[in-house]
């Protein structure tokens, strides 16, 4: 390769496309890796939608990769039901300040693309391009990540012994951007149901995340698109008239993870540090996954520009500041993790003294603001 490589980022979902174009604004030579032998960053099809906080926003809109106003929408209200008729309810504390908002992911990785494409010291290099002698690493390959288990890093992983169903849906009716989730017990193991609302302000449209036994998701993919809603359907207690499934569909196992160490070091002068699913994930109940994985992204910027602007004599990669980022991501996510860990835990245990407990909490936070507070904050709004 003709020009040198500052940092080489493994993978090109959000979280690294977003870290190269804040570290190419840096006057930095970013290597991209592309998942196929070409040179070509393409825009792909992707069913799934993102609850995205402020934060998350800010940071998009400074590189000019928010998407248009057709691909976002304010999520002005959460309904969640548990079983035995409890209920607990979040709204914004200003009117005109939304508690997220729902971006459909297509839209948000063509945007990311685009830009890319204009940035001169991006460079994209195949993945299997293994003569790249950069100064710093960045691992953004998602929970999978074959560089980390290269590396023998420690990734402990909770399997929930549950999958998610995932989809897009047509209610007829404006959602007015109201997200509904119901926690439900059946015989056959707890149900999480996320509906989302998506496509716009002034949609009928909403996306599914359906949490459900692993067993039963299997079962899904032999089941028609009718008999899909018809599901829907009874377990939203016919809210809608008609759901019609109108998206593709997709499946995956459900797990909490985190890598032991973030951060080591390559060779003489050569430094790698893990960024978003590489180093951690969490249940998708309360939206927050890619919130978290921007928040590494936030973190390491913050700690280029510390050596940038104050320590300006460590090298690209500098032990310290990786460990500094290590340490402050860790601290940050471990609030989160053990939150949706312990949501997770106590809306599928079978202890029936358990179950009557948790329905009268719900519905006891639902009159207390301090205790909702605290839930909004860790729900990533």
């Amino acid at each position: 390769m003709e020009k040198k490589i500052d940092v080489l980022i493994k993978g090109h979902g959000v979280v690294g496309m977003t870290l190269a174009l804040y570290l190419s604004q840096r006057r930095l030579n970013v290597g991209l890796t592309l998942e196929h032998k070409n040179t070509e960053l393409t825009s792909k099809q992707d069913a799934r939608y993102f609850a995205l906080n402020k934060k998350s926003k800010e940071l998009l809109e400074r590189i000019e990769a928010w998407p248009n106003n057709d691909d976002v929408t304010d999520l002005q209200d959460i309904q969640i039901y548990g079983d035995h008729e409890s209920e607990l309810s979040f709204t914004p504390h200003e009117k005109t300040t939304p508690l997220a908002w729902i971006v459909k992911a297509s839209a948000l990785d063509a945007r990311l693309r685009q830009n890319i494409k204009k940035q001169q010291n991006i460079v994209l290099v195949n993945n299997d391009q293994d003569d790249m002698q950069a100064p710093l690493t960045l691992i953004c390959e998602g929970k999978h990540s074959e560089m980390r288990q290269k590396l023998g890093v420690n990734f402990d992983v909770q399997p929930y012994h549950q999958h998610a169903f995932a989809t897009l849906i047509e209610t007829g009716i404006d959602h007015h951007g109201k997200a509904l989730q119901w926690f439900i017990e059946k015989e056959s193991g707890p149900e999480i149901l996320g509906l989302l609302p998506c496509e716009g302000n002034a949609s009928t449209k909403m996306s599914v995340v359906w949490s459900m036994p692993s067993q039963m998701a299997m079962g899904m993919q032999e089941k028609s698109n009718d008999e899909i809603g018809e599901s829907l359907s009874l377990l939203t207690k016919h809210r809608y008239p008609e759901i019609k499934i109108i998206g593709p569909s997709a499946t995956w196992a459900l797990s909490a993870s985190k890598a032991r160490q973030w951060v080591g070091k390559l060779g003489p002068d050569r430094y790698w540090a893990l960024v978003g699913d590489s180093a951690h994930t969490i249940h998708p109940l309360a939206g927050m996954g890619l919130n978290l994985g921007l928040g590494d992204v936030a973190e390491m910027i913050n700690i280029m520009d510390l050596r940038d602007e104050v320590e300006y004599w460590r090298k690209l990669g500098d032990p310290y500041l990786l460990r500094k980022y290590e340490r402050t991501r860790k601290t940050d996510i471990l609030s989160s993790w053990f939150f949706c860990n312990a949501m997770q835990r106590l809306f599928s245990h079978p202890n029936r003294l358990i179950k009557t407990a948790r329905n009268h909490g719900l519905n006891g936070i639902q009159n207390l603001n301090f205790l909702k507070s605290f839930f909004m904050k860790h729900a990533g709004s």
